[in-house]
Order: C-alpha cells, then sequence, then structure tokens
C-alpha cells in the first residue's frame, strides 16, 4: 500500500526544508541574510528551514527569491546529499 497522505506531507515539508538549507548555503548566506533579503523574521525563517512551519506558496517564492533559486528548486528531489 502507498503513502498516507500525512506521510506525503511531511516528506515534502522534509524535502521543502533540506533544500532551503542547502541553498543557502551553497550561497554562502546566513539565515539572517536570507531573512533580510525575503523580508522574513529570522526565527520564521528558522522554521522553514527546520521543518516546523508549513510554508504557503508566497512564502516559498519569497525564499526561492531570497536565495536567487527557482521554485523548482525549492521542491526537487533531484540532488545530491551532502554529508
Amino acid at each position: 500500500m502507498g503513502k498516507t497522505l500525512e506521510q506525503e506531507y511531511r516528506t515534502l515539508l522534509k524535502v521543502i526544508s533540506e533544500n532551503l538549507k542547502r541553498l543557502r548555503k551553497r550561497a554562502q548566506l546566513t539565515q539572517e541574510q536570507v531573512s533580510h533579503q525575503g523580508g522574513f523574521h529570522t526565527r520564521f525563517y528558522q522554521k522553514l528551514e527546520s521543518g516546523t512551519y508549513s510554508p504557503n506558496l508566497f512564502t516559498l517564492v519569497r525564499a526561492a527569491r531570497a536565495l536567487k533559486a527557482k521554485l523548482s528548486d525549492l521542491l526537487s528531489t533531484n540532488h545530491q546529499k551532502h554529508a
């Protein structure tokens, strides 16, 4: 049997949070810098990156813009994990 809706949701939330962190590190930015560029409070951005907040589409677009990335980069599972 396939994943439940809740499992799919949690998996996508994890993918987004991991991609936010990966893209931020790739851009050599701090959480504070991304927060400022995206117009977020730092604690809010930290919740996005930790996967404890479920972002809406507008938030994802703002985060992608702050990271100079495409929205699809935040949703992609096609990347290498770095240890």
